[in-house]
């Protein structure tokens, strides 16, 4: 079971949560105020990429802050409870995520983007695969439903954790985790996402930190801890309760397939110049590693304090109401928002510049100008904030399936794609068409047990690799990409009516 508090406490840690809230308000409406100035002919550059213009803190914690989310600070403690540390040795593969997305792809996709003026993660995609209609919709369609149906699953968690925490109702929780992501988004765009990225960066560490100070400051000599753990469970004091080919499966999930993920690729659009995005590198790994390695150890030890926990997931709020003063209680459940709440604000983003630049703008009103643009910038991302909290009130049955595939599913679909679109010529859009849905189909007959291909491994791992096989071997057996996109792509110089399109 859980721990109770009692009311004063619970009283300290909303004043808490309050605090935060307005932080969070004050970032959006500063936000607000600097895109207003902003001309119309690059409101919408501006919305979505920044202008080009972010500094390495800013870019470091996009990627990071925004692919920890509260898988983080909820699920990956909650598997150091239940497994112990078996996943300690696999969640450690995450540390190197910055490192991971701009070691592959961001200096080609930094170069490259300002070449074509992209301001969507699809836009890539459509420059380099010769504009495909196929690749261009089914790209539109994996973005909108499958990272949409994700937000809502991080809206739902983090609503409950705070119904749990707080003794307030849901639906509140709802309203706040919603309208925060509404005020920074659709009022700031990149600049009030990546802000607000910043200070709940800030906030995570400092609550990551103390929570574990503080437990292991409560729970006395490790040497007793572990005694008292072995004797609850043995299994979770060694690393291999997973079979090593699951273990090298999940290192594949955790630790290189980022950038088939939108929104820990579109950080590669936005940073100012290579000397950032270096520094962002080395930052964003020693924010994730100081997150993973005392969140996983932390839960791994809260077996000595609730050894019958029912759900696993609660290990961590479970902990800082029992170690922590209640205003530090409530820093840890800013924490988590923070972490739900930047990975959201990134989504969000994505989604519209998906809609925006790559349905609206090139399929539905291509003439639309600069004004129509920013108007239909900022309605379409507030009417996205809004569909999101109106599912997340009531989530549909079907919104599960594509939770539980959302992110494996995006990954096989778009890693081998772009990182062989980068960095070999010879892809085209046939074999990048065959891969995306090659890749995503056999996630999701692999993950979903309908064809026993796993083989003891995470079902990305068949994936990638039906993936990888597709998208090479079409791409030979087809015509050559068009000499233009491989000048773009590749070459020092390349041609100004090509880029003109």
């Amino acid at each position: 079971m859980g721990y109770e508090i009692s009311a004063s406490s619970r009283t300290a840690i909303i004043i808490t949560f309050a605090i935060y809230t307005l932080g969070m308000i004050a970032i959006g409406l500063y936000s607000k105020k600097t895109m207003d100035k902003t001309a119309v002919d690059k409101y919408v550059d501006e919305f979505y990429t920044g202008g080009r213009g972010m500094g390495a803190i800013v870019v470091a914690m996009m990627v990071a802050a925004g692919l920890c989310s509260a898988g983080t600070f909820l699920g990956g403690p909650g598997l150091g409870y239940s497994v112990g540390l078996t996943w300690v040795l696999a969640g450690f593969s995450q540390i190197f995520m910055n490192f991971t997305v701009f070691g592959e792809i961001g200096k080609k996709v930094g170069i490259v983007a300002r070449r074509i003026n992209a301001q969507s993660y699809v836009d890539l995609f459509v420059s380099r695969y010769n504009s495909n209609k196929f690749i261009g919709v089914f790209a539109i369609l994996a973005v909108m439903m499958f990272l949409g149906s994700y937000v809502v699953a991080q809206f739902v968690g983090g609503a409950r954790l705070f119904e749990s925490m707080t003794g307030l109702s849901y639906t509140l929780g709802l309203v706040l985790f919603a309208g925060l992501v509404l005020v920074t988004a659709a009022l700031g765009g990149i600049k009030g996402v990546a802000a607000a990225i910043v200070f709940q960066g800030i906030i995570m560490t400092v609550s990551v930190i103390m929570l574990f100070i503080l437990t292991l400051s409560h729970l006395g000599p490790l040497t007793s801890v572990y005694k008292e753990i072995i004797s609850i469970d043995p299994s979770v004091v060694t690393p291999w309760t997973w079979s090593p080919m699951y273990q090298f499966s999940m290192w594949i999930v955790y630790g290189l397939v980022w950038i088939g993920l939108p929104h820990g690729a579109m950080a590669t659009l936005t940073y100012k110049d290579t000397k950032s995005m270096h520094k962002a590198i080395i930052m964003g790994v020693l924010f994730v590693l100081v997150w993973t390695l005392a969140l996983i150890w932390t839960g791994s030890l809260g077996r000595a304090m609730f050894p019958d926990l029912e759900v696993p997931d609660q290990i961590i709020p479970s902990i800082a109401m029992k170690v922590l003063p209640p205003w530090l209680a409530g820093l840890t459940l800013a924490g988590v928002a923070g972490a739900i709440q930047s990975t959201v604000g990134s989504m969000v983003i994505i989604i519209s510049s998906t809609f925006v630049k790559n349905a609206y703008q090139s399929m539905i009103n291509p003439k639309a100008d600069s004004k129509k643009l920013k108007k239909v910038t900022v309605m379409s991302t507030v009417a996205i904030c809004i569909a999101i909290f109106i599912l997340s009130i009531n989530p549909p049955n079907a919104l599960q399936f594509m939770i539980t595939f959302a992110v494996g599913g995006l990954g096989s679909a778009f890693f081998w794609p772009l990182l062989l679109g980068i960095y070999w010529k010879r892809t085209n859009e046939y074999g990048a068409a065959a891969g995306m849905v090659g890749g995503m189909v056999t996630y999701i007959l692999g993950a979903g047990n309908y064809l026993p291909i796993a083989m003891g491994m995470n079902a990305v791992v068949v994936a990638l690799f039906v993936s990888l096989l597709l998208t090479v071997s079409i791409s030979l057996a087809t015509p050559k990409p068009p000499k233009g996109i491989i000048m773009i792509w590749f070459g020092k110089y390349y041609p100004k009516e090509v880029l003109s399109k």
